[in-house]
């Protein structure tokens, strides 16, 4: 009896249809699907919600389903930026430095000056310390519309503090505070770089 269960679940397991995931596509019978098909923003709006769970709550498992929702969510929209400024995203919060800078490449090519995309290139550099690298990203989009934004003012002063420009970090940081005056330590800020005497620092 039991060599009976044993053939027919044989058979059953290899005539099954063939599955494979292939870089986020999934593959049935050597039929790739027409992502065309699927329903691009609820896709969108899931992984959404997954990347924003993964950020409350730093669980992976989050962050690997928002990457594959995004990764099909770039295939039915190809010329979108934001899904995969959001792949790109996943990959720089996984540490995959070369996917990550691939899809911020690929989008850059469809529009350099997107602000929403040069942020989150600006804060790829930032996190590892590229501060030249972040702040050029970071102009970019605060020129193409994030300039009452606080944590781009707040980054760019922090940057420019960093180089030694205490002119330009005390013009930010005030900034900065205009945009969010609960932050009051950025009040200490700006009396400390006075204190250095900035007009004299040669810029």
């Amino acid at each position: 009896m039991i060599y009976k269960k044993i053939i027919i679940l044989f058979i059953l397991l290899f005539s099954l249809p063939c599955f494979a995931v292939e870089k986020g596509s999934i593959k049935y019978e050597d039929n790739y699907i027409d992502y065309s098909v699927l329903n691009g923003s609820q896709v969108l709006k899931e992984a959404d919600l997954f990347f924003e769970q993964y950020e409350n709550t730093n669980d992976s498992k989050y962050l690997s389903t928002a990457m594959g929702k995004y990764y099909i969510v770039t295939k039915i929209y190809p010329l979108e930026i934001y899904p995969m400024v959001q792949l790109a995203r996943t990959y720089d919060a996984k540490n995959l430095d070369k996917f990550a800078k691939e899809y911020f490449n690929i989008c850059y090519d469809i529009n350099k000056n997107d602000p929403y995309l040069n942020y989150y290139m600006g804060e790829f550099y930032y996190k590892r310390h590229d501060f030249k690298r972040a702040l050029r990203y970071y102009n970019i989009a605060y020129k193409n519309g994030y300039e009452n934004y606080y944590d781009i003012n707040l980054k760019i002063a922090t940057i420019y503090e960093k180089f030694a420009d205490l002119l330009k970090a005390k013009y930010y940081y005030e900034k900065a505070f205009l945009l969010n005056p609960s932050a009051e330590y950025l009040k200490d800020k700006t009396l400390q770089i006075d204190s250095l005497n900035y007009d004299k620092t040669g810029y």
